[in-house]
């Protein structure tokens, strides 16, 4: 089963690459920007949902906690927009969320959770219903740096409105990310 079905993940990748790629080369950019990313997913919950995810974290809002040159806590603060669809239906999403990256610059590996507050446009996607337009995503991430500026990773989460409003079906995606740091 295709689990991908509509879903272009290497025309999106093409066109977050021709926006985002010649900024690497202007070191003045390298300081103000902070990441700029792109998500591609599929439902973890059993739901063959699929998610395409942008997402910007600023360098000012990434404050670091331990000595940077062992592993330490990178925190951030991450915008973020994206359209889930489920057979004909989909909705789109916008949050902010924060969180942290446990890292080290002698490692390639970096782990990260976060949480926030979501709206989504539509209170229903397929069968399933989400109480309300606010929800709160909470994820778990993993992520392999490949350069200075680039890594590739793997991301879990969970949208749901916490319980504050019946009913709190909520979904979970799981994506693949490409991350440009600048």
């Amino acid at each position: 089963m295709h689990r991908f079905k509509g879903l272009r993940p290497v025309r999106l990748l093409q066109g977050f690459a021709l926006v985002a790629l010649p900024a690497l080369a202007v070191p003045q950019v390298v300081v103000v920007a902070g990441e700029l990313g792109v998500r591609v997913g599929v439902g973890a919950d059993g739901h063959d949902y699929n998610s395409r995810e942008i997402y910007w974290r600023p360098a000012a809002l990434a404050p670091r906690l331990g000595d940077r040159r062992g592993w330490h806590l990178a925190g951030f603060t991450e915008f973020n927009a994206a359209r889930v669809s489920l057979g004909g239906d989909a909705m789109h999403t916008g949050g902010v969320s924060v969180g942290g990256w446990l890292t080290s610059p002698a490692q390639p590996i970096s782990f990260g959770l976060g949480t926030g507050p979501t709206y989504i446009s539509e209170r229903r996607l397929g069968e399933r219903e989400f109480g309300g337009h606010w929800q709160f995503t909470s994820h778990a991430a993993l992520r392999l740096r490949l350069g200075d500026h680039i890594s590739v990773g793997y991301r879990i989460q969970h949208t749901s409105n916490a319980g504050l409003r019946s009913p709190n079906q909520g979904y979970d995606v799981q994506s693949l990310e490409l991350r440009l740091g600048f």
